[in-house]
């Protein structure tokens, strides 16, 4: 089930897309009991109603079981009590109000571990709930994937994980079987770190779609934020029928090890891999081609039973990005940057004809990289080259001046899809390819790859 949270009283206009309303009076200006009850009455879906103490991470301070008890009489549909309420009260409650169906939840303001949690499960199953509720923290993906892990097929428990590095986890809530799993009305309305809009949920993510055999794919990086690649995959799974999602997962590269193996226990089958994670992964997995092998960069993966299959779509999305304004054989194509993306589209760019040229900001990157390829490397900008293609997030060694009308001018970066260095070569005259190009052509080998 879907629900709404919102810190005051508002009919939300997503009402065909949710299953119930939370009212979180703890975040309310002041409580008028009359229009509370109108509210409860008069609303299309039903209400649950929390009172969320500092203890567990919300804003009421004082004698909870007197205004709880006053809060009960208006009878919602919901309601949902803090599991350190004193037994003998939290007990009675149960019992006398039989009409609403209680959930039972603990929140976790400070570091937790799956023991904590199980704990908790345990001590709150002792009583007759409706359902049971445990949130925390997590400071990190793998975090996340743990306490996901921790609740799945428990059909009776909603986990609940916060923070910016755990929003991800608010769209697979019906994948893991969440009994309960909360959104926000809008960006300005978010009631928890990390909450997720209920039109991103239902739109983009297709919510009320998912099920625990919905195939898992996502994007792993740091940062991930301004990737589009959630939006592109998942219209795909729309549009083809097919039952997935995608999600978007900040990963470190000292966690990627330890990530992986619970990727895949949660039922992860593909994922594509951005910096700086390109040339981490690349040892973790069995790459498909000779082309990987020899960049040792990768940016897809496959997921099997056995094995963790990985290719590289980068290089040949760039190119034929490139190839619909101007073939490269023969001509000579300036590569900035020395990265995992740079790797593949260099090696991609030699085998269709290029003389590649590597200009980095430390030299020795470029020197490498250029070994490696079979290229040149460069101390500076040339004065002649036919094409440029930035890889760098800091293009600073580019030396403008050498850019004409004629040059063809690319950067992978596509949001924004007009960047600074972009900009810079339409001023100059320069014909340019958006990033966007490599990345649709990029993201449709990476579908290819996995279905």
């Amino acid at each position: 089930m879907l629900f709404i949270s919102l810190d005051k009283l508002l009919a939300p206009n997503a009402i065909d897309s949710i299953d119930g309303i939370e009212l979180r009076l703890d975040l309310f200006p002041s409580l008028d009991f009359t229009l509370i009850d109108l509210f409860i009455k008069n609303s299309k879906k039903p209400v649950m109603l929390t009172l969320r103490s500092v203890l567990h991470g919300g804003k009421f301070e004082g004698e909870r079981e007197k205004l709880l008890l006053k809060l009960l009489e208006l009878k919602p549909a919901f309601f949902d009590l803090e599991s350190d309420i004193e037994e003998e009260f939290l007990s009675k409650t149960l019992q006398n109000y039989p009409q609403i169906k209680f959930i039972l939840s603990h929140h976790f303001i400070n570091q937790s571990t799956e023991k904590d949690w199980q704990d908790i499960y345990l001590h709150m199953k002792k009583y007759p709930a409706f359902g049971y509720k445990i949130a925390a923290f997590a400071s990190s993906t793998n975090e996340a994937l743990s306490m996901l892990l921790f609740a799945k097929e428990k059909s009776d428990l909603s986990v609940i994980c916060m923070g910016k590095r755990a929003s991800f986890t608010r769209v697979l809530g019906p994948i893991i079987e969440n009994l309960i799993d909360y959104a926000a009305l809008d960006e300005e309305s978010k009631t928890a770190p990390g909450q997720l809009c209920v039109s991103e949920l239902v739109d983009i993510y297709r919510y009320h779609h998912l099920n625990k055999e919905t195939v898992l794919y996502g994007l792993i990086g740091d940062p991930v934020d301004k990737s589009l690649g959630h939006l592109y995959h998942n219209k795909v799974f729309k549009e083809k029928n097919i039952n997935a999602v995608y999600v978007k997962m900040a990963v470190k590269p000292e966690e990627l090890s330890s990530f992986l193996p619970l990727a895949k226990s949660l039922g992860f089958r593909g994922l594509s891999v951005t910096m700086p994670l390109k040339e981490t992964a690349f040892p973790l997995t069995d790459p498909v081609d000779s082309n990987v092998k020899a960049t040792k960069a990768i940016n897809t993966l496959l997921i099997t039973k056995e094995k963790i299959l990985s290719t590289n779509t980068d290089g040949k999305g760039a190119l034929d990005a490139i190839e619909n304004k101007l073939l490269v054989k023969d001509k000579i194509l300036v590569l900035i940057g020395a990265g995992g993306a740079a790797k593949a589209i260099a090696f991609e760019a030699k085998l269709r004809g290029a003389k590649v040229q590597i200009l980095n900001r430390t030299l020795q990157r470029a020197v490498d990289l250029a070994l490696e390829v079979g290229c040149e490397f460069l101390h500076k900008t040339p004065q002649h080259y036919d094409i440029v293609i930035n890889c760098s997030p800091d293009p600073g060694e580019f030396d403008y001046s050498e850019v004409k009308s004629s040059t063809l001018v690319m950067d992978v970066v596509y949001n924004p899809r007009k960047t600074p260095f972009l900009q810079k070569a339409l001023e100059l005259g320069a014909e340019v390819v958006y990033g966007e190009e490599m990345f649709f052509n990029q993201a449709r080998a990476q579908t290819e790859f996995w279905i």
